[in-house]
């Protein structure tokens, strides 16, 4: 196990805000600051532009930074192939200075899905080497961060020397072996506690292969839960948010992503068990058919999230 604290953030419900809230992005910062007075660590904030369309995360986070004062801000994730290099540099350092240190950056390079190449479409952006134009767009900015690009001087740099940490989503190979080369976490989608001890055993290994402290890549976890007064009920609410959200049933996502429907007492040992397997920053999406009584299952859910602490 690694030395990292645990630690326990809430995905924001930015998508969420336009399927059931008529795109009520502020009910999206009081969500932020509900979870920080609950105790939550982190609030995160996902990234599509026509495929799951939701309000932009860098401007909600920014949005965010003014309304808390502690938890740390991330996205989960970011596609940074939406972006100019230059630009997306500018934008996250003056996101890491209006938070005053609080960012982590997320990132991924979009599933192999019609609507990721719609959106690069859209803004004439090749899409066939994702992976490796993430890649030099992740090393651009840290470097124009450096102040390392001859005739360019980004200003502002960010508050922390070299930027804020990135950490990489995705569970392939290629990408085990990049979060623990060149990345500062790790934060997939794992549909099983199992498989995320296995890629976390890869991603420490290729740590090791680079010559860096594996215990220094920070391990995070994607969880998406449903909670019920019944596993029946939870299962029916988890699959009428999939097919909202994603455009099928839960059964599909449930192969590829890390999700739970059940009570209380499953979803803490669900959770457990994971952290078991090496994940110390669980990032929770909630998955709520609407958005009623959504603020009140706010702390409830992290009081799961610490009970797993001890279901262990």
């Amino acid at each position: 196990m690694s030395k990292q604290s645990q630690a326990t953030g809430l995905l924001l419900p930015s998508r969420e805000a336009l399927l059931w809230g008529d795109s009520n992005l502020a009910f999206v910062v009081a969500a932020a600051r509900l979870a920080e007075d609950a105790g939550y660590d982190s609030v995160w904030a996902g990234d599509s532009l026509l495929a799951r369309p939701r309000g932009e995360p860098l401007t909600l986070l920014a949005a965010v930074a003014g309304a808390t004062t502690r938890v740390m801000l991330g996205t989960a994730v970011l596609l940074p192939l939406l972006r100019h290099p230059l630009s997306l540099a500018h934008a996250l350092a003056t996101l890491d200075r209006i938070s005053e240190g609080r960012l982590i950056v997320g990132v991924g390079p979009g599933a192999e899905l019609p609507g990721t190449h719609l959106e690069l479409g859209a803004l004439g952006v090749a899409g066939k080497r994702r992976v490796s134009d993430m890649l030099s767009a992740i090393e651009r900015c840290r470097r124009l961060w450096r102040n390392e690009e001859t005739g360019i001087e980004l200003q502002p740099r960010p508050l922390r020397p070299g930027g804020p940490p990135i950490w990489l989503g995705g569970s392939g190979p290629r990408m085990l072996r990049l979060a623990g080369s060149t990345f500062d976490g790790w934060l997939p989608f794992s549909p099983t506690p199992d498989a995320y001890a296995s890629g976390l055993r890869a991603v420490r290994e290729a740590a090791e292969g680079a010559g860096r402290d594996p215990d220094a890549v920070a391990t995070g976890a994607y969880l998406t839960v449903a909670v019920a007064d019944s596993p029946q009920k939870a299962a029916g609410e988890l699959d009428v948010y999939m097919r909202t959200y994603y455009g099928v049933p839960a059964e599909v996502m449930t192969r590829a992503q890390a999700c739970h429907a059940g009570t209380i007492e499953t979803a803490a040992e669900w959770m457990a068990a994971y952290r078991a397997a090496g994940a110390n920053h669980l990032v929770l999406r909630l998955a709520r058919p609407s958005l009623t009584d959504y603020a009140d299952t706010i702390p409830a859910l992290l009081d799961i999230a610490r009970s797993s602490l001890t279901a262990r």
